[in-house]
């Protein structure tokens, strides 16, 4: 119920401004806006929503949406019953969608609302389910791509699964192409630009296996223009890369998704390290991904490793997979202790990098911490950043 002195102010309001056309916003601009504000709150709020549609209450108090998103929905949705969308909604629920999964979906695609169950929805579920597509994997293809629920599952949905089915191993296979790229799965020209990049790279005598590694974890690449596709082919070629080897198709990535200027700016950070144009080239060989870290993350890692570890610059250019490690969790830990073990005479001068940095965790802790905890019974403090290696040196 509005109180009286809300009613009172309000009708004052009224007679004050009569000659003049009633707006909201005037009224806020009176000493009584505080008043006015509340009695709107009371007069567009609550369970009834009373002077709204029937598709904003509905949004409101089965979706969960806010009553202005819901206002701003209904101009894309027409809800002339509840049935409809409470199959939906059903339908959602029983695939496992939580409320918020549900709200963030009608978001995105009220029109969903608006679907037949039997016929639109429930079939491109089912058919998820079948190729092996888990609850959770259904969910964010869905709140990715939220017009993929209402593309023709005969027209469109399953050929472009045929077309990818054909190209890697497995049902499992595509379901990750999916999972990763769920745009790409509907929007991307499959036949024009996806066939023939794979194409080429079977001419090309690229085993299946790295085919499948592009294409599932990096499948825009794999899905990336034919004409720019070529060329990076070409030019991974001219560099020296094997093509029975994995890098090779992580190399078409690295470059796929480097911008316009990157790859000379890269090279120009490696130089202030002194690193020649061959050098990083060789580098790139070995392995592609070190050239995609930023600016930042290269020069604090060369820093800590050549100037507070003493590196030569030129071995990290041997062993280019250091720079992709974490600096935190793994290289300061791990040459911190290897420094503390060589100081000690515990280990020789000679041991590379590259042969303890890709160990597993339990490895190393084994080999390099545990094994010299006698000797040294400060190592695990030093390893887990408790004290600084220099303090036991």
């Amino acid at each position: 119920m509005v109180p009286r002195v809300l009613i009172t102010t309000l009708f004052a309001s009224f007679t004050h401004h009569r000659s003049t056309q009633f707006q909201l916003g005037s009224l806020l601009q009176y000493k009584h806006n505080a008043f006015l504000f509340m009695f709107n709150t009371f007069t567009s709020s609550g369970n009834s929503h009373k002077g709204d549609t029937f598709t904003v209450s509905y949004l409101v108090n089965s979706c969960g949406l806010s009553l202005e998103l819901a206002r701003e929905l209904s101009k894309r949705v027409n809800l002339k019953t509840p049935d409809g969308p409470n199959a939906v909604l059903d339908t959602l629920k029983d695939y496992g969608f939580s409320k918020t999964q549900v709200a963030e979906l009608v978001e995105k695609n009220p029109r969903l609302l608006a679907a037949k169950v039997k016929t639109t929805l429930l079939p491109k579920l089912k058919f998820f389910h079948s190729i092996g597509a888990s609850n959770t994997v259904i969910h964010k293809i869905a709140l990715e791509n939220p017009l993929i629920l209402l593309r023709s599952l005969g027209n469109c949905i399953v050929p472009r699964y045929e077309i990818i089915r054909r190209i890697v191993r497995d049902d499992g296979e595509v379901v990750r192409v999916l999972r990763n790229a769920p745009l790409g799965f509907t929007y991307c020209d499959l036949l024009n630009d996806l066939v023939p990049n794979i194409e080429i790279l079977r001419k090309s005598g690229v085993p299946q296996g790295s085919i499948s590694l592009l294409m599932v974890n990096f499948p825009s690449a794999a899905m990336g223009k034919h004409s720019r596709f070529v060329e990076v082919v070409k030019r991974i070629k001219k560099i020296g890369f094997d093509h029975k080897k994995t890098n090779f198709v992580m190399a078409i990535q690295v470059l796929l998704t480097m911008r316009e200027g990157a790859w000379e700016s890269k090279f120009k950070i490696y130089e202030r390290w002194g690193w020649n144009w061959e050098m990083a080239l060789q580098a790139f060989v070995k392995f592609p991904n070190f050239m995609k870290l930023s600016e930042e993350t290269i020069t604090k890692k060369m820093t800590f490793l050549v100037k507070d570890m003493g590196l030569p610059s030129l071995d990290i250019a041997a062993y280019p997979p250091i720079l992709a490690y974490n600096l935190e969790n793994r290289i300061i830990p791990r040459l911190s202790v290897i420094k503390i073990l060589k100081s000690k005479g515990l280990l020789k001068s000679n041991l590379t990098f590259g042969s303890y940095m890709g160990m597993t965790e339990e490895i190393f802790l084994k080999k390099f911490v545990i094994g010299f905890q006698e000797d040294l019974p400060l190592l695990p403090d030093v390893y887990k950043g408790l004290i600084h290696h220099d303090d036991v040196m």
